[in-house]
């Protein structure tokens, strides 16, 4: 979806802003692990999918609502 792929660029471009080099973004849909440097998606699940999962090797994480 074309509003997700610009909501997620936002939020890789304002943790990078921050110095992230590895960020957590979460939707209310889903979770991304996305690499700020090469702005590319690392891992992505739904949210059924991301019950009971422990993210590792991110140093931030960006909220999205709505």
């Amino acid at each position: 979806d074309v509003d997700q792929m610009r909501r997620l660029e936002d939020a890789v471009g304002k943790a990078e802003k921050k110095g992230a080099r590895e960020t957590l973004v979460l939707t209310d849909s889903a979770a991304f692990v996305v690499s700020v440097k090469n702005k590319t998606v690392v891992t992505a699940m739904d949210r059924e999918t991301m019950k009971d999962n422990v993210f590792t090797n991110i140093d931030s994480t960006v909220l999205l609502k709505g």
